[in-house]
């Protein structure tokens, strides 16, 4: 099975890339890599599943049929995995949670305390996930709960809990750092002003660089990425130290306060909207549901310490 589901997510992940090597860096995998096993699939299938050319790649009408017949495929066998559950040892059952990254580096000791205090004798396992990865393990019933942003698919139940606020990290090594308005509110006539600025972006495989590179692009701002990271705990470290300008949350720049001389420029939602949500299989049990209510109300509770709402 484990090759069925490299390839479902080769496939999957095919839909929001432009070529075989996005799909790799996505995946974290060789492009040759890849390349062979998508190969491999089209001899088994004698088929071909990817319209290689013209970039960026499509599905195949039967890259399209396999890739709906694997996810059933993989769906049955997690869902049996889920109905045996109650007749296994209980140690060896557990509910996985994913969140984005870094949300269970820095944040996991909290959210397990909590869990467990309200279901003590669940196990829980928690990980950290692209959105996009999250979204094919919740209908392939990989994981059973994902804590990060809002999904939009028919087969996903996903419970808005607010929305993030976001802000321009301006180290004193950027020509446009104030020394005297340290916090301010950015207007889209100040974004012009970001054209060809030293950036520090997050890794290609990330669906929130994805958003912040497309308010960049459609307001013809051109980053000169200096320094790709993984996540954005090192992203506004290396910010705040000088390497570039970087796209972060209140909470992870503030250690950084009265340490290094930086900006914090807020972006207004109506250029980047980030919906935090708690989501979940539409055909959940009503143990995850409730669960999920108890995620859903340790994310509101981070953002009224935030004041986001």
């Amino acid at each position: 099975m484990a090759r069925e589901q490299l390839i479902y997510q080769i496939l999957s992940i095919s839909k929001s890339c432009r070529s075989i090597t996005d799909i790799a860096n996505r995946l974290y995998l060789s492009q040759p890599y890849v390349s062979k096993e998508i190969h491999q699939a089209e001899v088994k299938y004698h088929t071909k599943l990817l319209h290689r050319k013209p970039l960026p790649i499509k599905l195949t009408r039967a890259g399209e049929v396999i890739l709906e017949s694997l996810e059933k495929q993989l769906e049955l066998q997690n869902q049996l995995l889920i109905d045996l559950a109650p007749f296994r040892d209980n140690s060896a059952s557990y509910i996985k949670i994913a969140t984005n990254q870094p949300w269970t580096t820095l944040y996991g000791d909290i959210i397990y305390k909590y869990l467990h205090k309200k279901f003590p004798s669940i196990n829980f396992e928690l990980t950290e996930v692209t959105t996009d990865l999250a979204e094919q393990k919740l209908l392939t019933r990989e994981i059973d709960l994902f804590a990060g942003k809002n999904l939009n698919n028919d087969k996903i139940v996903s419970n808005k809990t607010f929305t993030n606020r976001f802000y321009f990290l301006i180290p004193a090594t950027s020509s446009l750092y104030s020394k005297t308005n340290y916090m301010r509110i950015l207007t889209k006539r100040d974004l012009t002003k970001f054209n060809n600025q030293n950036f520090v972006s997050l890794t290609d495989d990330s669906f929130f660089q994805k958003l912040v590179d497309h308010m960049l692009i459609d307001n013809n701002v051109n980053q000169g990425k200096v320094l790709k990271v993984d996540n954005h705990v090192v992203g506004t470290n290396t910010a705040a130290q000088g390497a570039g300008i970087f796209v972060t949350i209140y909470d992870f720049a503030e250690k950084w306060i009265g340490k290094k001389p930086f900006n914090l420029v807020e972006i207004p939602t109506t250029l980047l909207n980030f919906d935090i949500a708690v989501s979940y299989h539409y055909k959940a049990s009503t143990l995850i549901k409730e669960i999920a209510k108890s995620l859903e109300a340790l994310e509101e509770a981070y953002g009224k310490k935030l004041g986001i709402i």
